[in-house]
């Protein structure tokens, strides 16, 4: 009897000393056909560490420097985030292939800039009524600086964000920031007439791959 219950005592030790081993770290211990789970393919979207060709152990590729994915040609914006690349935008134009007719342009205000500037651009949105946030220098969009501010300025800014505001690339396409600077210019009384830049002009180029 002594010597069956001593086997399994014996039997159940080595039991538990097998799955604490197996089980130890991350390992989920045993698997039924990890083959089936883990794939030997590269496969673009998973991450691995046997992949030893790319950096990172990545199995997607990086995009060759300088080229811009197709249908993206618009996302390109040549100026940096600088006070040359400010400086250099004023030379910005709408783009030829520009458009609003269907008052785009103060539907994303509205949305997008409304909080900060209020309807009228008169600086007076909710934001910044509580005084959280500073005020701009400049009282209002019918600011004598907002109506002369080159319009290639005013895209460079919400491309990247200047003092207080944030950049707006990420909320804003290309197209709906040219839209967005048109009716600022509507707001502030200056020139709002669209002169599009001629279609073989690289100015035309209307976003950054950074932001």
């Amino acid at each position: 009897m002594k010597k069956t219950i001593y086997g399994f005592l014996g039997v159940a030790t080595m039991s538990i000393l097998v799955v604490s081993c197996t089980s130890r770290g991350n390992s989920p211990g045993w698997e039924y056909a990890p083959d089936m789970v883990y794939s030997k393919a590269y496969e673009a979207y998973s991450q691995g560490d046997s992949n030893t060709i790319n950096p990172y152990g990545m199995n997607m590729r990086e995009p060759v420097e300088g080229t811009i994915a197709r249908d993206k040609e618009d996302y390109f914006y040549p100026y940096e985030n600088t006070a040359e690349g400010y400086e250099a935008a004023k030379s910005l134009n709408y783009p030829a292939n520009f458009e609003d007719k269907d008052g785009r342009g103060k539907y994303m205000y509205g949305i997008y800039c409304t909080p900060c500037h209020g309807a009228k651009g008169g600086n007076d949105g909710e934001v910044f009524k509580p005084n959280r946030l500073g005020k701009p220098a400049w009282a209002n969009y019918q600011d004598e600086y907002i109506k002369t501010l080159p319009i290639g300025q005013i895209y460079h800014t919400l491309t990247y964000g200047k003092n207080n505001m944030g950049s707006h690339a990420s909320v804003l396409n290309p197209m709906d920031r040219w839209r967005v600077v048109r009716y600022v210019k509507e707001l502030s009384g200056g020139d709002a007439s669209v002169q599009p830049a001629a279609k073989d002009s690289t100015m035309t180029t209307t976003n950054n791959t950074k932001p």
